[in-house]
């Protein structure tokens, strides 16, 4: 029982975790094939593919020019091909032997059914030695698609590290292995490595080991993600959510209370790490570890190793509530910099762009905006303000507009709610209500085309809430919900939030855990006090 778990609660919750994370992964054990899963807006893969026997180099490219390392190296092969990454170009030689480099598009992320099945071997990998001097910092796994998932790390010595991935075997003491990749930290340390020939909608651990003649002797913190479910799969998904996780809050107990829940996927709605007063790439790279590391027991770092991440940025990323047409064009590169290479945000790199789009089966689709970097304060009281831009709203609309996804949720890190007058008004420039036009323009299209099941998940505000976006709504937009959410900081104005508009309101940090069920139409929302581990809130929602 961890130091934060209250005396039968905490049991209870873990017992209940791995319960559910087992019938989570025992509905999809057989799996007939991998099919493709491709971001919304993207080329389809091209194809590679790899069959050597488990080793690979990368060169730890930073994935904001070019894609990261791919490979689908087994480590269970009995070849003698070899693969290296350098970040530039996918080749195949047609052989055993494959040369694997990048160009930024995405590389095949299909395999056969046996690939997913791995080898057995023996192996305890909670027995090997934790070197937390070696690997400080949070694991994490991103960007989870049907057959993939980016996983990061990091590593204070130079030295390559062996990246395994792994499922429970089926005899006492083993595991199946189902990658096992040689990774090399970037010249900052950063592990990265996209893995890929997964299968949909199954769990996976994995962790980065120091080795002796081939053999793990030392590792970091084992993390483990799920992959998205197939696209004609619809079952009930469960999501945690937080945001505004000051330094000064941490342990973060919300989040230390959220790692001992079940739940499919992590959302991070932005303030990951706040960078206030940081100018030079290196005191923003020096502070993201800060927030990641792993020592005396950060929640941060419990709750990202329990699942994937799907995140978008908020202002804190860069600086409060920065000004992208005025900020130092060095000092906003520098920002974005970091945080590319210290999280998991894309498969799919493009120039520093945050909204991309996952989809997992018939259930839901993870519509990621940035809500922050392509906004024009300037323009926000013209005719034709800039909050996302026109690009990203016409993405945002064709999203929407053509997802087969029962439920359409939206990461959107500045709630787009009509606030009430006084004293949220005050402020209203910072957020989708300081751009009326544009901000009516999008609740006119889900009204327009009928939207049904869209669910805005915010943060920002340092308040939890759940509101009805706008309460002076016709039709659909009426009953579009917004669900906020403050994982560290907190704002007194949340405990006068009140109904009927919202039907939730607190000024205190919670965990708060989200089940979209599409055969039930409902969505259930929990809210956790952090000190009492109890539910403050637990009700089914609905927008029938």
């Amino acid at each position: 029982m961890s130091d934060h778990d209250d005396e039968h609660g905490g049991e209870r919750k873990l017992a209940r975790r791995d319960f559910l994370k087992t019938l989570a992964g025992a509905t999809l054990a057989a799996v007939p094939a991998c099919a493709d899963d491709v971001m919304a807006g993207t080329e389809g893969p091209g194809g590679s593919s790899t069959t050597g026997d488990g080793s690979t180099t990368s060169s730890g490219d930073v994935p904001t020019t070019g894609a990261p390392t791919t490979s689908s190296s087994t480590g269970t092969s009995t070849g003698d091909g070899t693969t290296s990454s350098t970040g530039v170009d996918s080749t195949s030689t047609g052989d055993d032997s494959t040369t694997s480099t990048s160009t930024g598009e995405p590389s095949d992320m299909g395999a056969q059914p046996q690939a997913c099945e791995g080898q057995e071997i023996v192996f305890a990998p909670d027995a090997v030695a934790e070197d937390l001097a070696r690997f400080p910092t949070a694991v994490m796994a991103g960007a989870m698609r049907q057959e993939s998932a980016l996983i990061h790390g990091r590593s204070e010595l130079p030295d390559p590290v062996l990246l395994r991935v792994w499922q429970p075997g089926d005899g006492e003491g083993t595991v199946r292995v189902i990658r096992e990749i040689e990774v090399t930290p970037d010249e900052n340390g950063y592990l990265r490595q996209l893995v890929d020939g997964l299968c949909p909608g199954q769990w996976y651990r994995y962790g980065f080991f120091a080795t002796d003649r081939g053999e793990p002797v030392a590792r970091g913190v084992l993390g483990e993600f799920r992959t998205a479910i197939a696209d004609d799969a619809m079952e009930p998904l469960t999501v945690a959510i937080s945001c505004c996780n000051g330094l000064d809050n941490f342990p973060w107990p919300a989040l230390q209370r959220t790692s001992d829940e079940y739940y499919d996927v992590f959302l991070h709605l932005g303030d990951m790490a706040y960078n206030d007063g940081e100018m030079a790439l290196s005191d923003y790279r020096g502070n993201w570890q800060a927030y990641l590391a792993v020592a005396d027991g950060g929640g941060m770092a419990l709750a990202y190793a329990r699942a994937g991440l799907y995140c978008t940025l908020d202002d804190h990323e860069v600086t409060n509530d920065f000004n992208p047409e005025t900020i130092d064009p060095q000092r906003l590169q520098d920002a974005m910099t970091s945080y590319f290479e210290a999280i998991p945000v894309t498969d799919t790199p493009m120039q520093f762009r945050v909204w991309q789009s996952f989809r997992w089966g018939l259930t839901a689709e993870f519509i990621v905006l940035d809500c922050r970097t392509e906004r024009r304060p300037s323009t926000a009281n013209s005719a034709d303000p800039i909050y996302i831009s026109k690009e990203q709203m016409a993405w945002l609309k064709e999203r929407l507009q053509s997802s087969p996804c029962h439920f359409k949720v939206i990461l959107n890190s500045v709630p787009i709610t009509d606030m009430p007058t006084i004293p949220w008004d005050f402020a209203a420039g910072d957020r989708w209500e300081g751009y009326p036009v544009q901000r009516q323009e999008l609740l006119d299209f889900i009204a327009a085309e009928d939207i049904g099941n869209v669910w805005f998940l915010s943060g920002d505000f340092h308040t939890c809430f759940i509101s009805h976006v706008e309460p002076d709504g016709d039709g659909v937009v009426a009953k579009t919900r917004e669900i906020a959410v403050t994982g560290g900081n907190t704002n007194v104005l949340g405990d006068f939030l009140a109904a009927p508009q919202f039907s939730f309101g607190s000024s205190n940090p919670h965990g708060c855990i989200i089940t979209f069920d599409p055969a039930a139409d409902e969505v259930q929302v929990r809210f956790i006090d952090p000190d009492s581990g109890q539910d403050a809130y637990s009700e089914t929602l609905t927008q029938k």
